[in-house]
């Protein structure tokens, strides 16, 4: 009988340890847990909940008829297609078919801070140890949190810091190249930090450090007091903490890297081919740890490393090739509902008796051929390239983003504009901002949305949506994802009926990058401003907000007309052939204003993209 043997403890794999079963009643399946994570039980505070959250449930494996094994040790003999585990019951060898391991990337602490007992990574194994130390700290007095890191596992850790009592500290850093957090633009992670520290999180920008530039210095009980770094121009950098979690960066740390076959490819992940196979005859890799095929800039296909978002289309896609081959890997008549492998396909076709009647071609060539297909094919469509996605939520804030960010498109060197939308913050219990109310009224407070899309074309390229409501950010992106998956240009999405308030906000966003592309306006960011003055041009920025808004804190030199007085005092106190940078509290005005003047013949006119919430620069006060 064939036997497909799963090995991991997360709900990915018992997915597809099910999924398999499901596909192929006639198969043995088994699945071999940490015998350590196995029963899921741990302190009970934020970390292990979380961690227990994610793990494969046992009552409902054995509901699908897949076996369940412990192992405290285990080892891969390839030869002989067989697992050897060891556990409290002893040892045992499982022999199987074919082999699927699932293997995550995991955050690499630097050497000079590793086995320090106030230090984790996260994810973790040791969250039991994380929540202990978090609640020892806490019930001792305030405890400060340091997060490390700048991703969807900062933000969660994050979070997580603040569920168990402790006052969180963001300490942002540099993605690495390549880096999933790189698909969210710097602009938009300054915004998220700004609507963090409003929810009570300590934010540090420590972008421009390295990470082998980082030190800390001992504490008297052991461990870490605090973290030192020099900082771009040459300052000294330091952030104290009672603990230190670090997230980032995620790198492939597995035993079975060990074995014959299984390798790094260029980004850093386990070389898979299109069907998850490695080097090793029959195993399969699945998880984050892999490397996988993503859409690039200029329409092409790189590799890149997968991200959580992209697994579950992963594991799906591994169940159903396991379920177009037999046991030797050989393409066969797939289960119901399932498509065959193309490149199971293929090497079948070449290895057939009759394979000599290509022209050109021996029989023996013809075999030879087909067993280097099914080894080395790496372009094997079952499935289809990844976009990339990002989703994090943290304390009163969550980013997401699917599709490339600009340093893609940069490094490509594929022209793109962008469009930032955003509605305005409400802090506490004070009024919203008088940023033309009307404009964005109904429409949910705290979120800004930016896309990205090619010059040439108007393609859509890129989604990215920082705001406070995690299902909305996500709604957001997930309409994004499908415009992007149908090649949609954004032309075509500011017309699209999408509901809801995720739905308005994506096809406002587009409306607006509609209009740049089409070259209505003009967008200007704040750097691109501050370098523009100090270069000399001459603007007449004009500032839309209201009095009060504007006497609180405005951009160097603005002149306040507030939206509603502006065609009252247009005549009189806006100059005609000066270049007008229009600035409002989230742009939203000020693209309605820049419309406006266009259809009066003016010309020459910027906005300021995503307004004063956008705004990092330091300020004049009237």
């Amino acid at each position: 009988m064939r036997r497909i043997v799963v090995i991991g403890s997360g709900v990915g794999a018992g997915k597809l340890a099910a999924r398999v079963k499901r596909l192929l009643p006639g198969c043995e399946v088994n699945m071999i847990l940490p015998e350590a994570e196995g029963d899921g039980t741990g302190s009970g505070g934020p970390f292990s909940a979380h961690i227990a959250g994610r793990r494969a449930s046992r009552v409902l494996l054995a509901a699908r008829e897949v076996g369940v094994l412990d192992a405290a040790e285990l080892s891969v003999d390839l030869d002989a297609n067989t697992v050897i585990t060891g556990s409290s019951r002893g040892r045992l060898a499982v022999r199987y078919d074919q082999l699927a391991l699932e293997i995550d990337a995991t955050p690499r602490i630097p050497r000079a801070l590793r086995g320090a007992p106030n230090v984790f990574a996260w994810p973790c194994a040791d969250a039991t140890g994380l929540d202990g130390l978090l609640a020892e700290r806490v019930a001792a007095g305030a405890c400060r949190a340091v997060v490390v890191g700048q991703g969807a596992e900062a933000l969660e850790a994050l979070r997580l810091a603040r569920a168990a009592g402790a006052t969180p500290v963001w300490v942002r850093t540099r993605a690495a190249v390549g880096d999933a957090a790189n698909a969210v633009d710097a602009d938009m992670w300054r915004h998220a930090a700004r609507m963090a520290r409003r929810n009570g999180v300590e934010t540090m920008n420590w972008t421009g450090v390295a990470m082998e530039r980082m030190g800390a210095l001992p504490a008297e009980g052991g461990g870490f007091a605090a973290l030192v770094a020099v900082g771009p121009d040459g300052s000294d950098l330091r952030v104290e903490g009672d603990l230190f979690i670090w997230t980032s960066p995620m790198v492939v740390q597995n035993p079975a890297l060990t074995l014959d076959g299984i390798s790094l490819d260029d980004t850093g992940r386990i070389d898979v081919d299109g069907c998850l196979r490695t080097g090793a005859p029959g195993v399969y890799v699945f998880g984050t740890g892999v490397g996988v095929e993503r859409m690039a800039p200029d329409g092409s296909v790189e590799r890149a490393a997968a991200v959580p978002a992209e697994v579950p289309g992963l594991i799906r896609a591994l169940a159903d090739h396991l379920a177009s081959i037999d046991g030797s890997g050989a393409s066969v008549a797939p289960a119901r509902g399932v498509a065959a492998c193309p490149a199971g396909d293929l090497a079948a076709e070449l290895a057939r008796p009759d394979a000599s009647a290509i022209e050109g071609v021996s029989a023996e060539q013809a075999a030879d051929l087909a067993v280097d297909l099914a080894a080395a094919l790496g372009d094997c469509p079952c499935r289809l390239p990844a976009l990339g996605s990002v989703h994090g939520e943290g304390p009163g804030v969550t980013v997401s983003a699917v599709g490339l960010g600009s340093a893609a498109c940069v490094r490509t060197e594929v022209e793109t504009e962008f469009s930032v939308y955003a509605t305005p913050a409400v802090e506490g219990g004070s009024a919203r901002d008088d940023d033309d109310a009307a404009a964005w009224g109904g429409l949910p407070a705290g979120h800004a949305v930016k896309l990205l899309a090619a010059k040439s074309g108007g393609a859509l390229l890129g989604a990215q949506v920082v705001g406070r409501d995690a299902e909305l950010c996500a709604a957001v992106v997930s309409a994004a994802s499908l415009a992007l998956r149908a090649g949609m240009r954004v032309a075509d999405l500011a017309q699209a009926e999408l509901p809801g308030g995720a739905g308005e906000l994506l096809r406002r966003a587009a409306a607006v990058l509609s209009n740049k592309l089409a070259g209505r306006y003009f967008g200007i960011t704040s750097d691109e401003f501050i370098a523009s003055r100090e270069a000399g041009a001459e603007f007449f920025t004009l500032d839309l907000r209201s009095a009060p808004d504007w006497r609180a804190g405005h951009v160097p030199d603005a002149y306040n007309i507030p939206h509603t007085q502006l065609r009252k005092r247009l005549q009189d106190e806006v100059p005609r052939f000066t270049p007008i940078v229009l600035v409002a509290a989230t742009s939203d005005a000020a693209w309605s204003v820049a419309c406006m003047l266009g259809g009066l013949g003016a010309t020459d006119l910027y906005v300021l993209d995503g307004g004063m919430a956008f705004w990092p620069h330091a300020l004049e006060k009237a």
